[in-house]
């Protein structure tokens, strides 16, 4: 055809790779200063659509939206003139994008930061595409573990194109996310099982990367996109059977000194060493894969993580039926976890008197945890009672 490039929908298509039109680029260097909400939009509307090329564009824009607010009001001041200028220079001088080539290896660089996702599509270390977004006030008080997995999921879903059906390697600056693609998905917890799951369609190789040598994806999820993703928004609906309790748990895990640094921890991510932690969360090391927060609780998978203040009680409340040890243990397990509760029920039990005495007694059998039926009528249940000298069954 005798030409070295093709300029489309705003793109100049070169050798070198994908690149933003000059015309573009000129339109925007051009523009003055804005001086109504209306311009301010449809300035950053202009730029949002090259964001692509703009590893630091949230944060570079974020004091300009920040004036796009309802109950804002329109004050262009010093502060805004120099960030509108030096986002033309940004767009001025924008990298190459390089041309992806399905012939060759695929990697995906992603991290999360407290407030936002970061994810670049690289081959042969070169950029293909690059891609942020903000995490929603809920999202911000997950786990790090979690936001890190969840960097995963944003980074393959937005690239689906690029990385379906395809091996691919993924980077993480993340080290415990290794270990949890090797285990078993049911003994995840259960956000990150969800999670876990929407990932399940894409062969991907978790690769843990130092923070330091991750300097593009670590930018970009500090300098996020305010989109917002709400298909994995909602919280773990936490159930614990005497539901008037819920609130003294609720306090009573706000007060416990371990379960305050237990979930400082789980927010911002366990240390590489277990001689880095606090003395009073080292007995929860060995379970940290599954350790996370929902409702103001702890939990380790699903069973609720009991305060110091509230576990003599439940202790009495495990052996109020005079199960034995083994029964007793079994009841806990279900629902409940502290270290050495095991230990702590052999002792009440060896303890009790009635256990003592009637130890070798048909003892009344304890409620038994069901499995939750997947649609209506799955199961049916049915049982008798005696009422005035007559049967009934229900």
């Amino acid at each position: 055809m005798g030409i070295s490039e093709v300029t489309y929908f705003g793109h100049r298509y070169t050798r070198e790779g994908l690149k933003i039109d000059d015309n573009k680029v000129k339109a925007i260097t051009e523009m003055k200063s804005p001086t109504t909400k209306k311009e301010l939009e449809r300035f950053l509307g202009m730029v949002t659509y090259i964001a692509k090329f703009v590893p630091n564009f949230s944060s570079n824009t974020a004091v300009l939206r920040d004036l796009l607010k309802k109950d804002v009001p329109f004050q262009w001041d010093d502060n805004h003139d120099k960030t509108f200028k030096d986002l033309k220079t940004l767009i001025t001088n924008s990298p190459v994008l390089r041309y992806f080539n399905s012939t060759k290896p695929v990697k995906l660089s992603v991290d999360a930061s407290q407030n936002g996702l970061g994810a670049v599509l690289l081959q042969k270390e070169l950029p293909i595409e690059y891609a942020s977004r903000a995490l929603t006030t809920s999202q911000k008080n997950w786990a790090q573990i979690e936001k890190e997995l969840y960097a995963i999921v944003f980074g393959c879903e937005r690239f689906h194109q690029y990385v379906y059906g395809r091996t691919i390697e993924v980077e993480t600056d993340h080290k415990p996310l290794e270990a949890i693609f090797k285990k078993p998905l049911v003994n995840a917890p259960p956000r990150i099982q969800k999670l876990m799951l929407r990932l399940q369609k894409y062969d991907i190789n978790v690769v843990y990367k130092p923070g330091k040598l991750m300097y593009i994806s670590d930018t970009l999820s500090r300098a996020y996109l305010n989109e917002f993703d709400n298909s994995c928004d909602k919280d773990i609906d936490a159930q614990v059977h005497l539901l008037s309790k819920m609130d003294e748990f609720r306090r009573e895990t706000d007060c416990d000194d371990a379960l305050t640094e237990l979930k400082k921890t789980v927010k911002d991510g366990w240390p590489e060493s277990k001689s880095e932690i606090n003395d009073k969360i080292k007995p929860y090391w060995d379970y940290r894969e599954e350790i996370h927060e929902a409702q103001g609780l702890v939990f380790k998978g699903e069973k609720i993580v009991v305060p110091f203040a509230l576990r003599k009680e439940m202790l009495q409340r495990i052996h109020e039926g005079h199960q034995g040890i083994e029964r007793c243990k079994n009841r806990a397990r279900d629902v409940l976890f502290w270290p050495a509760m095991s230990k702590q029920i052999e002792d009440i039990v060896q303890r009790c008197d009635i256990c003592k005495r009637f130890q070798n007694s048909n003892a009344k059998e304890p409620m038994i945890k069901a499995e939750l039926p997947s649609r209506p009528w799955e199961k049916v249940a049915t049982d008798v009672f005696d009422f005035k000298n007559r049967q009934y069954i229900y």
